[in-house]
């Protein structure tokens, strides 16, 4: 019975981390590395999001990197100033 409980925990563990680390949109989109601006891309925030309701301090890190690389930002969508 424990080994079925401890087995169960492992596979859970793994799925949230699994869950974490696609999440990051540096990984899922890595074409849009250098935005500075635009829109928030919802599924990257929302991911990011459920790997920061797991696991504090790997979301607070998804959501530095993916807004350090801008990565969460909407291609095509920079807003700029006009000057």
């Amino acid at each position: 019975m424990l080994r079925k409980l401890v087995k169960t925990f492992h596979v859970l563990v793994c799925a949230v981390l699994f869950v974490q680390l696609a999440g990051c949109g540096t990984l899922m989109y890595p074409e849009r590395r250098g935005q500075r601006s635009g829109g928030i891309d919802v599924g990257v925030a929302v991911l990011d999001g459920i790997g920061l309701l797991f696991f504090l301090i790997p979301g607070i890190i998804a959501y530095a990197v993916d807004f350090s690389n801008g990565t969460i930002y909407l291609p095509g969508t920079s807003r700029s100033s006009g000057i």
